[in-house]
């Protein structure tokens, strides 16, 4: 078996969905070619003949969603979107959360065992402003009689999770307002901005009236194409360019007060405690990585930043999907013959704040360790990006976390499951 390393990371910004989104005027392809672009840049590979020497495939995420600007094959048709080889090939894969993720784990996999060649770019993403999550499923009739058809909606996952397991509503909102300030802390440092690609944008006039998209002002890499934006300025919107380099969803001004004023969304019986407050949001977004052998990395004069140690998924009860950080986590650990104390640091992605306080408790994961530069109720779970987007990260937080050797990413997934992966450091 051959060791496979990251060897580098981009990502776009994390849009808030809707429609003030900063992507808004930006498609899913497009979203990807520009990472495909500047992850060619990263690499020293923007000569065509190159890619085609080096890169062996391309493995791209998806999810939920996966027609219209996210239909066909993503992975190839934004490669070639982006200026790519023709001679590099790719696909699309889709496990709905952790599909980022297992984008990245399957080529690697493919690439350990010898059949994949000794470079390949992984990643995903998503746009939720276009393609509204759930839209265009079709589910079969009979699907009813062998699990509950109120589980498809991640929201009711979560209100079931937090009554069954005894989550408080103020436990919740509590896990919410340490998220954006955990998140703030890192935008005043911009801790991410490494890897986050600036991308000069047309966007609503309204959507910067509040958040700054650029408050570090990062030097815009990539513009653009204006289709969507002419459109919208013909119907009478008002739009602004601004340069887009900081994740958008981050509500500095959330605190218990504010967090309590907001109503229940998936059930409003006396027993509702999930809001928009404390869930993750609906996102727009596209990360990847570039991984690569020993040879691949001495080829691209590139060196590792970190190696997958083990991965695992589990299934569970569809109506409490949440859990699934908790059963995959240990799972992952046994496979690797690894104890949790070993791991430096925790990243969980925030689905819902009730499931992420279940996962925290049950597992007595350090809040100080976990999640440090926020998640998705504060950065935001843009679903097929959002495994991509943390794994990008990680190569950061090693960075600025020296005494770590260990990472853990998971999340749960919809449908009944959980992923849960173990990064380590490269000495």
């Amino acid at each position: 078996m051959k060791d496979v390393f990251v060897v580098e990371a981009a990502r776009t910004a994390v849009a808030r969905a809707g429609k003030q989104s900063w992507f808004t005027n930006v498609r899913a392809d497009e979203l990807t070619a520009i990472v495909f672009r500047e992850l060619r840049k990263r690499m020293g590979c923007e000569d065509k003949a190159k890619q085609a020497a080096l890169i062996d495939d391309i493995v791209w995420a998806t999810t939920a969603n996966a027609f219209m600007e996210q239909g066909l094959n993503m992975g190839r048709l934004s490669w070639i979107l982006s200026d790519g080889s023709y001679d590099v090939p790719g696909c699309t894969v889709d496990r709905f959360c952790a599909s980022g993720l297992n984008s990245i784990v399957f080529a690697m996999n493919t690439m350990m065992t010898g059949m994949g060649g000794d470079v390949q770019i992984a990643g995903g993403v998503q746009h939720m402003t276009h393609i509204p999550m759930g839209a265009g499923a079709d589910v079969h009739p009979d699907l009813g009689n062998y699990m509950n058809m109120m589980a498809i909606n991640m929201g009711y996952t979560a209100e079931i999770v937090a009554r069954r397991y005894g989550i408080t509503r103020e436990e919740q909102d509590a896990f919410s307002v340490e998220s954006h300030a955990k998140c703030a802390a890192a935008q005043d440092i911009n801790a991410a901005g490494k890897n986050i690609i600036p991308i000069t944008v047309k966007v609503p006039a309204k959507s910067v009236s509040k958040n700054n998209p650029n408050p570090h002002n990062m030097a815009s890499l990539y513009t653009a194409t204006d289709h969507l934006a002419k459109a919208a300025i013909e119907k009478g919107e008002e739009m602004v360019e601004v340069v887009v380099a900081v994740d958008q969803g981050l509500r500095r001004e959330t605190t218990m007060e504010s967090l309590a004023g907001m109503a229940p969304v998936f059930m409003q019986d006396e027993q509702a405690s999930v809001t928009a407050g404390n869930s993750s949001q609906i996102n727009d977004a596209a990360a990847g990585v570039v991984v690569a052998t020993a040879e691949g990395a001495k080829a691209l004069g590139l060196k590792p930043k970190m190696k997958l140690v083990s991965w695992a998924v589990i299934g569970c009860e569809p109506d409490v999907m949440g859990i699934g950080p908790a059963l995959a986590i240990p799972k992952v650990l046994k496979r690797a013959g690894m104890t949790q104390d070993q791991i430096g640091l925790w990243e969980i992605n925030e689905a819902f704040a009730s499931q992420s306080v279940y996962v925290r408790k049950t597992l007595n994961l350090p809040a100080d360790r976990s999640n440090v530069w926020g998640s998705g109720i504060s950065i935001g779970h843009p679903l097929g990006c959002t495994g991509a987007r943390i794994a990008a990260d990680i190569t950061l937080l090693f960075e600025a976390y020296p005494d770590v050797e260990y990472i853990m990413e998971s999340m749960c997934i919809g449908h009944g499951h959980g992923a849960a992966a173990i990064w380590q450091r490269v000495k």
